[in-house]
């Protein structure tokens, strides 16, 4: 036999919460960020011609759209998941103002077109000569992935495919 039914009162959090939610609607939550220098502030502008000399500007002309700035290379083996999680995104989601780029950090730009066909990606190819854009960022290992606002404001830079979706989602339905 079971005992008297009780009444469970909420708590304060499980009610301030639930106001928040009424208040600010369910909007995706923005992932955690690694920590980075470039975290919060501007984008580090740059204009470069892609593999397929495409021109590609960031953000410049790119401020009205949410961008993901990949850095990666043919020989990585994290980017092998990232880069074609990113060319789904990107599929997915262009439509609405995402532009992704990709910079790639190899030897040669032979070897970065290589790697982007063997990834399948679609979206602009950017080989680093020099390293000046590596630097800019701060970048010192890939994969490492800037997601920048519609505003030039970089507002998360991270590795897992997943928290990249998320923190991409996130902007895009603001």
């Amino acid at each position: 036999m079971r005992g008297p039914l009780r009444s469970i009162a909420p708590t304060p959090s499980v009610l301030a919460c639930a106001g928040a939610i009424g208040l600010f609607g369910c909007a995706p939550a923005m992932p955690a960020s690694m920590g980075h220098p470039l975290l919060g502030s501007t984008s580090p502008p740059f204009h470069e011609t892609a593999i397929d000399d495409r021109s590609v500007d960031v953000p410049g002309t790119l401020r009205t759209h949410v961008t993901v700035i990949d850095f990666w290379a043919s020989w990585c083996g994290s980017c092998q998941q990232t880069m074609p999680a990113l060319e789904r995104l990107y599929q997915d989601r262009r439509a609405e103002g995402l532009v992704v780029v990709g910079v790639s950090v190899d030897d040669s730009a032979d070897e970065a077109a290589r790697g982007a066909e063997a990834f399948g990606v679609s979206f602009p190819i950017v080989h680093d000569t020099g390293h000046g854009l590596q630097d800019a960022f701060g970048v010192s290992e890939v994969p490492t992935t800037f997601v920048v606002d519609r505003s030039g404001t970089v507002r998360f830079v991270g590795r897992d495919p997943s928290s990249i979706q998320r923190a991409v989602v996130a902007l895009l339905d603001r």
